[in-house]
């Protein structure tokens, strides 16, 4: 008999990849708090996410920032792979970033893209699309910006399979943003 859910430690800067059925669910906690991260998967398409997420919560043309629990992730042809079912924080799952990559940082450290890319085997131009979890954001008339990551110890996201779907999660890798660098669990059940 097969284990029906299985758990894998990522440390601060690193990326996994998990091949999803429908109906699995992942479940993403930060243990020690502090600790946010990004997800992805090929073909995912953050603007149309946006876009159709706008269209069902408010009915006309608005667009959101946040994918919040109900809210699906869309590829692009509009086609929803995942459905966010709990953020058990005060943080949100954020839609706006495409996520960060080795040239901005002085020492070329591998951004949450450069990661993601690895982790799917695929060159980095292929990510369409990422979200970041577990984290704050603000807006000032300079625009829209991630404030910090500070969740609380237990925090987590949990998401489900609408169809087959490889999903890519790191821990964020900039030292700068995270209150506390610590690992992420991911946990998989299957559906």
């Amino acid at each position: 008999m097969k284990d029906m859910k299985h758990s894998v430690i990522l440390a601060p800067g690193t990326a996994r990849a998990f091949t999803l059925e429908e109906g699995d669910v992942v479940k993403v906690i930060s243990p020690e708090g502090g600790q946010g991260g990004d997800l992805t998967f090929l073909g995912f398409d953050q603007s149309l996410t946006r876009n159709i997420n706008g269209w069902e919560k408010w009915g006309n043309l608005k667009i959101t920032f946040y994918a919040d629990p109900g809210m699906k992730l869309y590829d692009g042809d509009g086609v929803p792979y995942l459905e966010v079912v709990e953020v058990n924080s005060d943080l949100r799952v954020d839609i706006m970033y495409p996520g960060c990559w080795r040239e901005i940082y002085e020492d070329r450290r591998p951004g949450c893209r450069d990661l993601l890319s690895e982790a799917l085997g695929v060159e980095r131009k292929e990510l369409t699309g990422m979200a970041s979890f577990l984290v704050k954001c603000r807006v000032d008339e300079d625009g829209y910006m991630f404030s910090a990551v500070d969740s609380r110890p237990g925090d987590y996201l949990t998401l489900k399979a609408l169809r087959p779907v490889t999903l890519a999660v790191s821990t964020c890798p900039d030292t700068e943003l995270q209150a506390n660098p610590s690992d992420l669990v991911v946990e998989v059940s299957k559906g």
